[in-house]
């Protein structure tokens, strides 16, 4: 004889909200999903892009020494451009400066320079420490100035031997002109005669802090 098992009056209570929950927890899962594609539905992004690099803010000094070789890098000692002082600069006479004019110019038109001249002397003798240096400032412009001479306002900077060094600036894109006068000390004797020549160099390094 088989029964049918009862089910209590406290089981079924039970068993209901165990459904109710089932039900309620899936449709929780359906809410979540679209909840989701709601939220992507709902969101926006933006992409900016920049470049950076040095193009436009390089700086070229070029310098001028005579006519000949004109306007030019001359970047070392080995292209170093021709300081002639006149034909008169290899065979000095005491109290009789010679002079030099020097062209400076910035051509990439970014920014300007400040310039520091320096004299190195291949090698010292009674002649070099008897040779006074000075520098004077002409002013702008493409033109070779012609007054390269003593009307000049110069700074001594020194001698062929113990030379300190100097400075001057060029604006982006612009001249500037420098004399320069050597003269062999008036006082000069006999023990600066017969001196064979020998070659000064001298740099122009320019630096440049424009913003």
């Amino acid at each position: 004889m088989s029964t049918t098992p009862q089910t209590s009056p406290t089981a079924a209570p039970k068993q209901n909200r165990r459904k109710k929950a089932r039900a309620i927890m899936a449709s929780g899962l359906v809410l979540g999903v679209g909840a989701a594609v709601t939220l992507a539905a709902w969101s926006d992004t933006a992409w900016g892009v920049s470049e950076f690099g040095t193009a436009g803010s390089d700086f070229n000094i070029q310098a001028h020494f005579n006519a000949t070789e004109g306007w030019n890098e001359f970047v070392t000692k080995d292209k170093a451009g021709t300081m002639q002082f006149g034909p008169a600069s290899k065979s000095l006479v005491p109290g009789v400066p010679v002079y030099q004019l020097v062209g400076l110019h910035e051509n990439k038109g970014n920014l300007g320079a400040d310039i520091t001249i320096a004299q190195q002397s291949v090698a010292s003798n009674a002649l070099t420490s008897k040779v006074a240096v000075s520098i004077a400032e002409l002013g702008g412009g493409s033109t070779p100035p012609s007054n390269c001479s003593s009307a000049a306002s110069f700074t001594t900077v020194g001698t062929l031997a113990a030379p300190t060094t100097s400075t001057t600036r060029v604006e982006k894109n612009d001249y500037k002109w420098l004399c320069f006068r050597a003269e062999l000390a008036p006082t000069a004797g006999l023990d600066s005669a017969g001196i064979a020549p020998a070659p000064v160099f001298w740099n122009f390094d320019a630096q440049s802090d424009d913003a």
